[in-house]
């Protein structure tokens, strides 16, 4: 009985290697540093990278144009005192206004059946 039990999975053996072999290639295919699933997340890490320098070349081009608006143009300087400082011109007045009291706004009705 054991003879037989051998010759059957004598022939099956080379067969039963080759596919135990081809499960080891493909999982160290896929779940190793460098196999499909790494390599994956390589490429959604660079698609970012690539978004997030295109993002800052356009903001560093602003800036650069900003930047020349200030070295070479007197009003534009001006006008970001004027915003940010709050600077006035030499002949300018300012009129300056308390801020208008409010009444505090009245609490909102409660939907529904009243409760105590």
């Amino acid at each position: 009985m054991e003879k037989r039990e051998r010759s059957r999975w004598r022939p099956r053996l080379p067969f039963l290697l080759a596919g135990v072999l081809g499960l080891l290639l493909i999982l160290f295919s896929l779940f190793r540093e460098m196999g499909v699933i790494g390599t994956w997340k390589l490429y959604k890490t660079h698609r970012q990278i690539l978004t997030e320098n295109a993002t800052l070349r356009e903001e560093n081009q602003r800036l650069q144009k900003e930047v020349e608006k200030l070295r070479t143009n007197a009003s534009y300087i001006e006008e970001i005192a004027r915003k940010e400082l709050g600077l006035v011109h030499e002949k300018e007045n300012v009129i300056v206004l308390e801020p208008k009291k409010e009444n505090p706004p009245a609490t909102p009705a409660r939907k529904g059946p009243a409760r105590r």
